[in-house]
């Protein structure tokens, strides 16, 4: 029997076009800024996974956080297919969207990622026409 083999791409390199595309669309003057949450360090050092715990690095944060047209979001990358979500990932989720102002989303794949930062952003043009509306009564 054969083992079948996943040939999705992993996290990482869709994680890696997703900041690629990001960094095209700044360049075009898109009002984004954007880091990746290194808290997912692996490392077999048990010196350094206490030093970890005990300056705050804690399991489940989402990979991204961005600013896109005023708006602070958290995106958590997974592969299109067999990524999965941890419990801790799942939380932290959950708490981002429980807080105002604040959104977090899961994104399996760069075309997802991408799909999120273009809604946001036609959400704030859409916001801005409504504005624009109001003003002008």
């Amino acid at each position: 029997m054969t083992k079948k083999i996943n040939t999705t791409p992993l996290e990482e390199t869709e994680q890696q076009a997703f900041v690629i595309w990001l960094d095209s669309q700044i360049s075009k003057g898109a009002d984004i800024i954007y880091s990746a949450i290194p808290n997912s360090t692996f490392t077999t050092s048990w010196n350094q996974k206490r030093k970890n715990q005990a300056t705050g690095v804690r399991a489940g944060l989402p990979d991204m956080f961005l600013i896109v047209a005023n708006m602070p979001l958290f995106i958590e990358m997974k592969r299109k297919q067999g990524g999965v979500v941890s419990k801790e990932q799942k939380i932290w989720i959950q708490k981002i969207n429980e807080t105002t102002g604040v959104k977090a989303y899961l994104a399996r794949g760069f075309e997802q990622a991408q799909s999120i930062v273009k809604g946001v952003q036609m959400a704030a043009i859409m916001n801005e026409n409504e504005k624009s509306k109001i003003n002008k009564t």
